[in-house]
């Protein structure tokens, strides 16, 4: 494999060996056509390179990091297109790992930031994986709950839950006060799941320590005449809904929209020849970089 780490990374996906990999994993796991994988291949190529240009901190990743988490876009069967309902996209983040260096026949190591590239799997995305590995037959779009609409869940004869839903006709107000969705189960059934306003006021309140870190996703908790993104409200229903289930199978590498650990594990390196020689371990405390959405 080549050295990814001194590669031009914006050209890392034209190289023959990566493409290969990439089709034959579709090819592997998802059983796709060798004609269909290879026009997979060209479209995400495209929104990777994408991504890096338009992304300052993508281009200062690794280059083993980058091309794992292309990797992981075969291994998921995903798509990073962009767009208010996107399956997945590339992030940066910073990583502690243990870098070594010999003296005098001692191993020194002392913790070192780097930048390391990651897939991150939205809601939609999630949705789409849990299809596709049968544990949900689809969800029906979640609707938005305005002042003035009836929402009232309820149990029939059979202790069945049920929701009884009606829009208020012309639209009485803006206010936003809940969303709801339904999911249709493999055994014919039907669940239900919904965010009212505690539920909303909660995330918000969740999302304020991650303010810096995240303005952007943060701020849409207000964009909408001071209120929740109506869109955003729907991703988060959705994720919310998803919880129900049974966690699902993925690479340790591939990481679920608001699951990630706030710091990464150093990670410590020594190859075989060094095994008997002694290690001395510098404690020494890495400065993060400031400008670096954590």
């Amino acid at each position: 494999m080549k050295n990814f780490e001194i590669q031009d990374k914006k050209l890392l996906v034209e190289d023959p060996d990566i493409q290969a990999s990439f089709i034959d994993t579709l090819c592997r796991i998802h059983k796709k056509s060798a004609g269909e994988a290879e026009m997979i291949f060209n479209r995400e190529a495209l929104y990777y390179k994408k991504a890096l240009l338009d992304n300052e901190w993508l281009r200062k990743c690794t280059g083993l990091s980058l091309y794992s988490s292309f990797l992981d876009i075969a291994i998921s069967g995903l798509s990073i297109q962009p767009g208010s309902k996107s399956e997945a996209f590339l992030e940066a983040r910073s990583a502690k790992q243990l870098e070594s260096k010999e003296e005098g026949g001692k191993i020194y190591q002392k913790e070192v930031w780097v930048k390391v590239c990651r897939l991150v799997v939205t809601a939609y995305g999630e949705l789409n994986m849990r299809i596709a590995c049968g544990q949900i037959v689809r969800l029906n779009n979640p609707i938005v709950i305005y002042e003035g609409d009836r929402f009232q869940p309820r149990t029939n004869e059979r202790g069945e839950l049920t929701v009884d839903y009606a829009p208020a006709i012309p639209r009485k107000s803006t206010k936003i006060i809940g969303v709801w969705c339904s999911i249709v189960l493999p055994n014919g059934g039907i669940d239900f799941k919904w965010l009212l306003k505690e539920d909303i006021h909660r995330l918000a309140e969740y999302s304020k320590p991650k303010n810096v870190e995240n303005p952007q996703s943060s701020a849409l908790y207000r964009s909408y005449d001071g209120q929740i993104d109506p869109g955003f409200l729907e991703a988060k229903c959705i994720k919310h809904a998803m919880r129900a289930y049974t966690k699902l199978h993925i690479s340790d590498s591939i990481t679920l929209e608001e699951d990630e650990q706030s710091e990464a594990t150093p990670t410590g390196f020594a190859s075989n020849e060094t095994k008997e020689r002694e290690t001395v371990t510098v404690q020494q405390q890495p400065e993060e970089d400031p400008d670096m959405p954590y």
